[in-house]
């Protein structure tokens, strides 16, 4: 079936079950709060509102989602939502794209931005770090898929928002999860909340470690989180957050073909040899808090500072990088009346200053010795990013407008002259300013249809503005967008199910290529344009609840379903790198059809059983589209014992991943490059069949 048939079957699909429901609507029976998610409020594009009401696309991953993975990187959880798409070579190394943005990024994850807790987890070159994060911590994640810059500055593919975890909804008690598994794999975290009237805190403790199931890729993490918050009354509360987390990976870098299939495990040789690793240290600090005035008006203002230090070893250098940033960000809303009709204007910014110092050693005959120093440089990055922001709201219709102001400036100094020349500079490129108009219309108590249109950019890091002479090329530009989508969501069967359907088309100008010009070296240049377009569907809910109390400890008690399905067609419209026309190419490191779904079954006894499985087609691992990864099908399942004792409460699980299996690549190297007469190494293995045994015990006073 074609990719065109797909998506006209889950509209007429889509469709056929709204007017279905349209003329028999009625009150719903009881269901769980959790899967009634068009009710849930969420907090995107500066306003929180119900996830049906929201004028875009927007996808929850919810508490019970983050909890039911178990998972020790927020990766899995990350590839639950329609339209992302994270690729994990380890523990440590991950590439996330959203709609395609960002899938020719070397090693990291870019163009997209980050947050947790209001705190930036995007650093000034434009990269977002979230694998030093503890999932343990998190109560909540919102992904915006698309261009949300009137509210969160430059992010082509969009944003991702992190919550941590809340005193205020937690009991005074402590809990202690242990997980223990395959190649060494063990996760623990010890939590405690306490509580009062108007204060509460949870300090978190998190250990991880893992042989890894690849040569020198063992990996360890530890991570200590304090969350506190606090309450005057009913206008004034405020957060404040300190993460700390110390995280080692060893690299086993990529592999070529014929080692991908004969040998697996096997390390790239020359990372082999110098044991290459990144260690990272990073403080996120920040707090946050608002107050509502008597006339209506809101101030929330949050200040943050973090320091990230990496220490990479690596065949052809030792790497050091230190990064210290601090800001703020400042939003202010006044609601008032006009009639029947609601209005809230609001204006705000964000204010980000970064010390940004790096160094290069010799990594002597690559055998993991630190020689001489090769070069040392220091950025200075600050960035402003200003918007203003009106919503409408006229009964069942949800209007709202955006802009955005931008600005960017990298103060750049070389302090080891090469040469005796001096590449010093200055590089910025002026104000961008950028609309968002979207609208959200309630036809119908359960269902509704959004659109948008947006414009989004992505400014080039430093290292994409160099020359191949180690000069800055002021003519370099920043990627831009315009996106235009529109979709569907709401209710079905009673509000069980939850639906969400999408439809977006984005065109990308003056796209930035990344030549590498040797092992560790890449100069950028603008060099034409691309399209991506698609469609993205979400089912969730409940399939079966038991009515009433059950006193059968094998009494069904409850059936859940959670799927994703992503299907798109990302083209270079016109692109040209060294005389080579890429025009009408696919995009690589994107496959075209992504699933991802999960089946939950429980007991009123406590037993639970769930199942789940991703697919994702086969996609080019290059520009020329010459060769390409094959498709695959992960299957995973969980079973476990929940249950409550007075005010105590246990958790006991077994789970097994890559039931079958499966040999994949869980990361592509896109455009990996060709040294002598080596072959091109694009293939990061995925985990062979993996099982890991966990336990949680709690107590609530």
């Amino acid at each position: 079936m074609s990719k065109i048939a797909c998506i006209l079957l889950l509209v007429l699909c889509t469709h056929a079950a709204i007017h279905g429901q349209e003329e028999d609507y009625r009150e719903p029976d009881a269901v769980d709060d959790e899967y009634q998610l068009e009710g849930i409020e969420v907090t995107a594009f500066n306003v929180s509102r119900p996830l049906l009401d929201m004028p875009g696309s927007l996808t929850l991953i919810s508490p019970e989602q983050i909890s039911r993975e178990h998972a020790a990187n927020i990766v899995p959880l990350l590839n639950q939502a329609s339209g992302v798409f994270a690729h994990s070579g380890t523990l440590s190394t991950s590439r996330i794209t959203i709609r395609g943005i960002g899938s020719r990024v070397p090693y990291a994850t870019g163009k997209i931005r980050a947050y947790f807790n209001n705190i930036p987890l995007t650093n000034g070159s434009g990269i977002s770090i979230v694998e030093v994060l503890d999932p343990s911590v998190m109560e909540r994640i919102e992904i915006i898929k698309g261009p949300a810059t009137s509210a969160y500055g430059a992010g082509l593919g969009g944003t991702i928002n992190i919550t941590s975890r809340q005193p205020f909804l937690k009991p005074t008690g402590f809990s202690n999860s242990l997980q223990v598994g395959s190649h060494g794999l063990f996760n623990n975290s010890i939590m405690v909340d306490v509580g009062r009237k108007n204060l509460s805190s949870s300090l978190v403790y998190n250990r991880s470690q893992s042989d890894g199931f690849r040569e020198n890729s063992n990996y360890r993490r530890d991570a200590f989180t304090s969350v506190s918050q606090f309450r005057h009354g009913d206008r004034t509360q405020a957060t404040l957050l300190v993460y700390l987390a110390d995280m080692k990976g060893y690299i086993p870098s990529s592999i070529d073909s014929l080692t991908f299939m004969d040998n697996p495990r096997a390390a790239a040789q020359n990372w082999r040899k110098t044991r290459g690793f990144n260690k990272t240290t990073a403080l996120l600090t920040g707090i946050s808090g608002s107050h509502k005035l008597n006339n209506g008006f809101n101030m929330d203002v949050s200040v943050f500072g973090t320091i990230h230090d990496e220490i990479e070893r690596r065949p052809f250098d030792f790497l050091y990088e230190d990064r210290r940033s601090i800001g703020t960000r400042l939003k202010g809303s006044r609601i008032f009346l006009l009639g029947l009709t609601q209005w809230q204007l609001m204006a705000g910014g964000e204010l980000f200053f970064e010390k940004f110092s790096y160094k290069n050693y010799e990594n002597i005959d690559a055998a993991g010795s630190q020689g001489e120093i090769i070069s040392r440089n220091n950025e200075k990055i600050r960035y402003n990013n200003i918007f203003v922001q009106l919503d409408v709201d006229v009964e069942n219709l949800k209007l709202s407008a955006g802009l955005n102001a931008n600005t960017n400036r990298i103060n750049y100094t070389n302090q080891i002259h090469i040469g005796g020349i001096d590449r010093s500079g200055t590089y910025h490129y002026g104000v961008i300013l950028s609309p968002r108009v979207s609208a959200n219309y309630r036809y119908h108590p359960a269902h509704a249809v959004f659109a948008t249109v947006s414009h989004g950019f992505s400014p080039p890091s430093l290292s994409e503005t160099l020359s191949t002479d180690g000069f800055i090329n002021p003519d370099i530009l920043p990627e831009k967008s315009w996106n235009f989508e529109t979709g569907f969501r709401g209710s079905l069967w009673k509000r069980r199910i939850f639906y969400d359907l999408s439809f977006y088309r984005m065109q990308v100008r003056d796209l930035l290529v990344a030549e590498r010009v040797g092992e560790d070296a890449w100069v950028g240049r603008n060099a034409g344009s691309s399209v991506h377009q698609g469609v993205e569907m979400e089912v969730q809910g409940t399939l079966f609840v038991a009515a009433g109390r059950s006193h059968s400890f094998w009494q069904p008690k409850r059936s859940t379903l959670r799927t994703a399905l992503s299907i798109n067609h990302y083209r270079f419209s016109d692109f040209v790198d060294n005389d080579i026309d890429y025009s009408g190419n696919a995009i690589p490191g994107v496959p075209p059809v992504y699933w991802n779904a999960d089946v939950h079954f429980e007991l009123s006894g406590g037993l639970y059983a769930g199942m789940g499985l991703v697919y994702a087609a086969g996609m080019p691992v290059n520009d020329a589209n010459s060769r390409h990864s094959d498709p695959y099908a992960v299957a995973r399942s969980t079973a476990g014992f929940q249950k409550n004792f007075s005010r105590w409460n246990l958790d006991l699980f077994l789970k097994a991943d890559n039931i079958f299996d499966t040999h994949y690549a869980s990361m592509i190297l896109v455009n990996a490059p060709s040294f002598g007469n080596a072959s091109p190494r694009y293939y990061y293995p995925g985990y062979p069949r993996y099982f890991t045994i966990g336990l949680r015990v709690g107590f609530e006073r």
